[in-house]
């Protein structure tokens, strides 16, 4: 059997003894805290609607277009939208939310600020991307309008057919 030489033999003997300690130590998981004049900012799309957020840390009052968010969003379910994100990590008291809004319809705007937020609040935590993802706030919904096409009505709607 060969020697193994001194030098080797320690270097091994470190690196499992680091690793084994990597192992065991586990961060602890608290609410994420936002310094005060930190901000964490993103960007959230559906259809043709853009939406851009602004997390700080405050008391929950959420701003769209310089309008508070019943002021914008008129009906409940638009503003239930807007407003899972932050209700499935218990965030909705402790964050404040600053919103533009442009193109598309009111509910393609609320779904795209939903995605804005939940991509800000990945930035801000990183621990919760995991059940965010499971909801499907992170994903952006590909369905688009299909254009229309030429001999057609509509993108598939052909003119109607007559025998006579």
């Amino acid at each position: 059997m060969e020697a193994i030489p001194k030098k080797i033999a320690k270097k091994t003997v470190h690196k499992k003894a680091t690793i084994k300690a990597a192992k065991t130590t586990k961060p602890a998981v608290e609410t994420p805290k936002v310094a005060h004049a930190k901000h964490f900012y993103a960007v959230g799309r559906r259809k043709t609607a853009v939406a851009q957020a602004t997390l700080s840390s405050g008391d929950g009052t959420i701003t769209v277009n310089q309008l508070p968010l019943e002021g914008y969003f008129m009906t409940a379910s638009l503003q239930h939208i807007v407003k899972q994100p932050l209700a499935t990590l218990g965030q909705e008291k402790k964050l404040n939310v600053r919103a533009k809004v442009h193109g598309g319809g009111i509910h393609a705007q609320a779904e795209g600020l939903r995605h804005a937020i939940a991509r800000a609040i990945i930035a801000l935590d990183p621990e919760s991307r995991r059940t965010l993802k499971k909801l499907g706030f992170l994903t952006r919904d590909p369905r688009v309008k299909e254009r229309k096409k030429p001999g057609l009505k509509r993108a598939r709607r052909a003119p109607q057919f007559s025998k006579r």
